[in-house]
């Protein structure tokens, strides 16, 4: 009786967490990580994760909201800047790379300025650019990508994994 009563709240609690909007990453879709990434923005500010099946590449995200436009962006984890790159007005437009322990990478585009240079070891939440509108983008918002040897995964951030395919409401708690 107690372990079907048990299995029930654990049910339950499930479902209440889905509907709350809480995210749990998929055992056969997200990658462990041995780094914990974090949003990159500044503490508190409320963001729009965006992912959708015509995403290239499909596993990234685009992080929106009103005023976007210049906010800060920052180091999701400690590693070293690899690329800093302006493609004008294709692609990914402003764009920096940043390498982190274990062959993981996250890039960061579309972006107006950037605030840092190649070689330059960061740590989490180090401003490294702006939020823009540069390259093939249809508005201020971030490109966002977590790549393991190269191979762009489904983003994981604060322990959470964000939903594919839709939005997700996250609120950075990057230099709380």
């Amino acid at each position: 009786m107690l372990k079907t009563l048990g299995k029930v709240f654990t049910g339950l609690a499930a479902g209440a967490m889905l509907m709350a909007g809480a995210v749990a990453p998929a055992a056969a879709q997200v990658e462990p990580q041995a780094i914990n990434f974090r949003t990159p923005f500044d503490c508190g500010q409320v963001w729009n994760a965006n992912t959708r099946t015509n995403h290239n590449p499909q596993n990234a995200v685009d992080f929106q909201r009103s005023g976007a436009q210049g906010k800060n962006v920052r180091s999701s984890a400690p590693g070293k800047v690899t690329t800093v790159r302006d493609l004008g007005n294709t692609s990914y437009g402003k764009y920096i790379v940043v390498t982190h322990s274990g062959g993981w990478q996250t890039l960061y585009a579309h972006l107006s300025a950037f605030n840092t240079s190649v070689g330059r070891s960061v740590s989490t939440g180090t401003i490294i650019g702006k939020v823009g509108n540069s390259g093939g983008s249809s508005g201020p918002h971030l490109h966002y990508e977590q790549k393991l040897n190269g191979s762009v995964r489904r983003v994981v951030l604060n322990g959470l994994a964000i939903k594919y395919f839709g939005n997700t409401t996250v609120t950075s708690s990057t230099g709380c």
